[in-house]
């Protein structure tokens, strides 16, 4: 089992998974998000290849409209 920090929340999961795979799991629309891991912001290109280990703090962050 690994422990990853969602936005200040433990997940944990059997097995690294990427980027990706986290924002399906989470059922999170990838339009206007950005993600930093372990304060990293990582390119959306590369969320499929960025695995995510043990102890992991991802931070997501959603971009909203107002007016």
């Amino acid at each position: 089992m690994i422990t990853i920090n969602v936005n200040q929340e433990n997940q944990q999961f059997s097995e690294e998974i990427s980027i990706e795979e986290l924002i399906c799991f989470l059922k999170i629309k990838t339009n206007g998000i950005a993600i930093a891991v372990n304060s990293n912001v990582i390119k959306k290109e590369n969320w499929s290849s960025n695995l995510l280990h043990n102890n992991d703090k991802v931070l997501i962050i959603k971009s909203t409209q107002g007016g």
